[in-house]
């Protein structure tokens, strides 16, 4: 019976060995993507070289700024400068005869125009200031966006982060399992553990093996998502360097408060609702009259041949022409059209005065509920250290109580699985709190 026994639990170890292996070869383990490790300030930096939302507010802004040099502009004589030529020939029919054209056939026109507004009811100075208005806008919309993208880049910095502490632990954990494997496997030779035993610690490798794969196949995804964010031609991923998680200083709520008041968003929202109020005012000054002044100079003359050679712009006698003009306009009714665009540019000032008063509102929300959830993830931060120290110590108990015949496997793989809720728990709690951070940095518009 005794040799029965032995030979069964024999088998047994073997048909876990022989389990395990094709177990082992069936998960497939990731290869390394020859990734170039960066830091999270040089992946902003290239974030805000080649993110398109980036792109994209300054060229905004390099619109406004030529919008506001063309108003400027509008207050110098516009100059015009007019050349042409043409040739007459043919014959023409008088008195029941055709007669051949006389004359030079070719004629040189060259003109010079200018004009300048003298009074336009203030739509120079509205325009100028609606420039401005219009600048302050693309600058805070550059601002906002490139605290945007630097919130963007660092969520998947810091999951690639996290993927690869995620990475760390999974190793661990099938480390822990081959090792358990090893141990049942003896107990079970030895005689002092059940076949179940060795089953149960393969089904622990083969889940901590796809603990791994899928750890590693979140690496690659946030790796390549990290590359789209930065503009990067070649695969990059975080550096390990920065892994640590810290805690600097940071302002006190009431310094929150005050910062918020001024952040991008509110920002963007204010110089918005000038942009709407220096609408209205340009829309004003279409009820206004305007007087401009022209002057218009204009040289004529003649030739038999086309030769540039003679012809004389200012002088030589030929007939030139002189105009000056002055221009009154006083618009009197035009369709009701100006009372339209009265009625809709005042409309955009009242929602412009109700977004800045909403991203004011929804600036304090926000920085509460980030403040929060800050507050909460550095909490969970100490408490899971500590989870962590007592799921080692208690899966080091287990593991001698297990190998002196003390506790079962089943008590063992239990202690084990509390220490992997640990680590993971840790690693969400680290995410949070970093991406809690990064929410507030670019609440205020400032690094912390």
């Amino acid at each position: 019976m005794i040799s029965n026994f032995r030979a069964g639990l024999a088998v047994a170890v073997l048909g876990a060995v022989h389990v395990a292996a094709p177990l082992r070869a069936q998960v497939p383990v990731v290869p390394e993507d020859g990734a170039r490790p960066i830091s999270l300030a040089e992946a902003i930096q290239l974030a805000h070289r080649n993110l398109p939302a980036v792109v994209t507010a300054r060229g905004l802004e390099r619109t406004a700024a030529a919008a506001s040099r063309s108003a400027y502009a509008a207050y110098f004589p516009s100059l015009t400068l007019n050349a042409s030529s043409g040739r007459t020939q043919g014959v023409q029919f008088f008195q029941g005869q055709l007669i051949p054209l006389t004359g030079n056939p070719w004629n040189y026109n060259n003109g010079l125009l200018t004009q300048i507004d003298i009074f336009d009811g203030g739509r120079r100075w509205a325009e100028i200031k609606r420039a401005r208005a219009t600048g302050d806008v693309a600058d805070a919309t550059v601002i906002q966006s490139r605290f945007d993208a630097a919130l963007q880049v660092k969520q998947q910095y810091y999951a690639v982060l996290a993927a690869h502490e995620n990475e760390l632990a999974a190793k661990a954990l099938l480390e822990q399992a081959d090792q358990q494997l090893k141990a049942s496997a003896a107990r079970v030779s030895a005689g002092v553990a059940t076949k179940s035993d060795s089953l149960r610690s393969v089904i622990q490798v083969g889940n901590a093996q796809l603990a791994v794969l899928t750890a590693q196949n979140d690496r690659r995804v946030a790796n390549a998502a990290l590359t789209r964010f930065v503009g990067s031609t070649t695969t990059v991923t975080a550096s390990l360097s920065d892994t640590a998680y810290t805690a600097p200083a940071m302002p006190t709520e009431q310094e929150f408060e005050q910062l918020v008041s001024h952040g991008p968003a509110v920002q963007v929202a204010e110089a918005n609702l000038q942009a709407a109020r220096s609408a209205k005012s340009a829309q004003r000054s279409q009820f206004m009259p305007s007087l401009s002044l022209q002057y218009n100079y204009t040289l004529t003359q003649g030739s038999r041949e086309f030769d540039r050679g003679n012809l004389v712009l200012f002088g030589g006698g030929n007939p030139n022409r002189q105009q000056m003009t002055f221009n009154f306009s006083m618009p009197l009714f035009n369709n009701l059209v100006r009372e339209q665009q009265a009625v809709q540019v005042d409309v955009a000032l009242r929602n412009a005065e109700a977004q800045v008063r909403d991203a004011r509102l929804g600036a304090r929300q926000l920085l509460e509920q980030q403040l929060r959830s800050l507050n909460t993830a550095e909490a969970r931060v100490r408490v899971q250290l500590a989870a962590i120290a007592a799921a080692e110590e208690d899966l080091r108990v287990q593991q001698q109580r297990y190998a002196l015949g003390a506790s079962t496997l089943l008590d063992l793989l239990t202690s084990q699985t509390q220490l992997n809720q640990a680590r993971q728990a840790l690693i969400q709690a680290r995410f949070d709190g970093r991406i809690a951070r990064a929410q507030l940095s670019t609440l205020i518009g400032r690094e912390l």
